[in-house]
């Protein structure tokens, strides 16, 4: 009951909202008439245009439909087994089925229907069913999630969704047409009470659908299935760090799917899994925005249902696909590949060969620093060597260090980098000779099997960079091992223009202006080769800030990008006031959204060193989400050892 009175509210939220801004013209028309003067004509004024702009946002966002989800579809044709199961739990919950499964790259279920008439009138349903679970979970768990789901059209809440939808979308859209000021907080604080209202009954609704999980599995599957879904995000993340990288090294294409079951039954990623999942339920925050209650309160919840106990089925999640040898590695090449990589090839031989390619990369990297800075002239593992001996380590590898490093942190960074740099050369050297190989270790790094056998690289290198005077001891073990000291990897010529930037001209992508980082504000251009950040003068944002009192902020800072690029490309990129963040020293980051608008994004140097960029702007976060998410999927492939 409480959860209806709550969708009601929500509902009836909405149905004001129109209301709402023809008060905020109104009002602040006639208070401007009263108020008489400049003063209050102005006042007239921007209220008109704020009501204006707000209708007509309003008008669009109420045309808004929701977006059919995309991937491969799994026709029942083609998945009798799958749709059996549905049709089942479908009839347990006493609705009729999707009209279509859907499979997404999420680690998530979900489904959606285009209801019509604010929801009381029925439309398409779907089903999405993230490929990942398939694989992270065993069958009776998937039909505990598909149970859970079933239950949000059993109990009418897919009706709701597309309420709360097209309400979130009018708000959005109708606040994004103000840049900044006065209305654009008040109307934010209209949509943070909407949030607020509709997100508390879809919690109610999602501990609702939970009493079906249960009836299709038993509490302890039900319970479990939730254990594994809050961890898998952490263990994806890390598959994905580890080993996605490989296969277009490797120019091989993999089977994502297989390896992700093989890098969660690791026995060490099982400890791992054992020892984190109290800590992730324990650090579960809870908000008044959140859409779903905490992991700890759906289980806690379930509990006090009635129990349902069932035979569990232990087989993965993709037994219920017909033919999985072929559909998921098709849905695969959708959903994660995107384009050709190369022939199938097992883990293994990934590994080996994506291994092999990663190290001579950094191994050309390193010899391409020492060319450049004049301590190696020829780049070759002796030189090197000596320059580490004469204590020149930090001019060694100055061309890979951010400018602006701490100096406190500056020796430790140098050390860190150049101890995988020259771990990389050494084992590039002795797979040339066909001395050693890396070998697939799903519950760690690959191991490198060097002539005698496994060889620790770090704790070989890592004495001699941090004493010079170990030298050379470490000059004899390599000779010992067969590691020829004239060996140097040059980078081809393709990648050593890549990492000189000033050689040719930067190809401007896109533009995020007013962003925050390094404690300034910045106007920052996407480039092929890195973010140019120009800073924005105190004057230009007072300026634009009275503009947006009108809701005219945007034309201002239109008006200063126009002028930042009056002169073209090449005049923005000879400015002398700019500072480059590039792609090369990048390596790693994390984003988060706001929920306000906009979001930051913290950026990890090669250096060892950390940056963020913050934005109130939701389109100058996907403009630099969008970069910076092709630049760590690059920095995969070049950094890291």
């Amino acid at each position: 009951m409480r959860g209806a009175v709550r969708a009601f509210l929500a509902v009836l939220l909405l149905i004001l909202f129109p209301i709402f801004v023809l008060a905020l013209g109104i009002g602040g028309t006639i208070a401007g008439i009263n108020i008489g003067g400049r003063g209050g004509i102005y006042l007239a004024i921007v209220a008109v245009g704020l009501m204006l702009a707000l209708g007509f946002g309003l008008v669009q966002a109420l045309r808004t439909r929701l977006t059919p989800p995309d991937g491969p579809r799994l026709t029942r044709q083609e998945q009798p087994m799958l749709w059996q199961l549905v049709d089942e739990l479908a009839a347990n919950a006493q609705t009729r089925p999707p009209d279509e499964i859907i499979l997404v790259p999420e680690i998530n279920a979900a489904v959606q229907e285009d209801a019509r008439g604010l929801g009381l009138q029925a439309g398409r349903r779907y089903m999405m069913i993230g490929l990942p679970l398939l694989a992270g979970l065993n069958v009776s768990e998937l039909r505990s999630v598909l149970a859970h789901e079933l239950g949000h059209y059993g109990g009418g809440h897919t009706r709701l969704l597309a309420i709360t939808y097209r309400g979130a979308e009018t708000l959005r859209r109708t606040v994004g047409r103000l840049d900044s000021g006065p209305a654009r907080w008040i109307l934010n604080g209209y949509a943070r009470l909407y949030l607020m209202v509709s997100r508390s009954a879809t919690r109610s609704q999602e501990l609702q659908a939970d009493a079906y999980s249960v009836a299709a599995a038993g509490r302890f599957t039900a319970s479990e299935a939730l254990r594994k879904i809050a961890t898998m995000d952490m263990f994806w993340e890390a598959y994905a760090d580890r080993f996605l990288n490989l296969p277009q090294l490797a120019q091989r294409t993999p089977d994502i799917l297989l390896g992700f079951r093989f890098f969660l039954d690791a026995p060490e990623n099982q400890r791992i899994r054992a020892e984190y999942e109290p800590k992730v339920l324990d650090a579960e925050s809870s908000s008044v925005y959140d859409s779903h209650p905490t992991i700890r309160k759906r289980i806690a919840a379930i509990q006090n249902l009635p129990d349902n106990p069932a035979a569990p089925d232990q087989r993965p999640g993709w037994s219920v696909i017909m033919n999985p040898a072929q559909v998921l590695p098709a849905a695969e090449g959708v959903l994660y590949i995107r384009g050709e990589i190369g022939p199938k090839a097992g883990w293994d031989e990934i590994a080996r060969l994506g291994c092999a390619e990663l190290a001579a990369k950094n191994a050309a990297r390193l010899a391409e620093a020492a060319r450049q800075s004049g301590a190696a002239p020829s780049g070759a593992l002796g030189e090197i060597l000596n320059a580490v001996g004469r204590g020149e380590m930090v001019r060694l590898i100055a061309p890979l260090v951010r400018e602006g490093i701490d100096p406190n942190e500056q020796i430790d960074a140098v050390r860190n980098l150049l101890t995988g740099l020259l771990g990389a050369v050494i084992v590039t050297a002795l797979i040339s000779q066909g001395r050693a190989h890396h070998e697939l270790r799903w519950g760690g790094p690959a191991q490198v099997i060097g002539p005698n056998g496994p060889l620790d690289v770090a704790e070989l290198v890592g004495p001699a960079v941090a004493n010079p005077g170990l030298v050379p001891q470490f000059v004899a073990r390599l000779q010992q091992l067969g590691v020829p000291l004239d060996f140097v990897r040059l980078p081809a010529p393709e990648a050593a223009a890549q990492q000189r930037p000033n050689d040719g001209q930067p190809q401007l992508m896109s533009v995020a202006p007013g962003i925050m980082a390094f404690r300034k504000t910045w106007d920052a251009f996407v480039t092929d080769i890195g973010l140019l950040l120009i800073p924005v003068k105190m004057s230009k944002l007072a300026g634009q800030n009275l503009s947006g009192m009108m809701g005219q902020g945007g034309q201002a800072l239109n008006g200063r990008i126009n002028t930042l690029l009056e002169n073209g490309a090449a005049g923005l990129f000879a400015r002398d006031d700019g500072r480059w963040v590039l792609n090369q020293n990048i390596v790693d980051g994390e984003h988060k959204k706001f929920l306000t608008g906009g979001g930051k994004i913290k950026l990890d140097f090669a250096d060892g060193t950390k940056a963020e960029i913050r934005t109130d702007s939701d389109e100058n976060f996907e403009v630099l989400l969008t970069y910076f998410s092709e630049v760590a999927a690059q920095s995969r492939q070049q950094a890291g050892g």
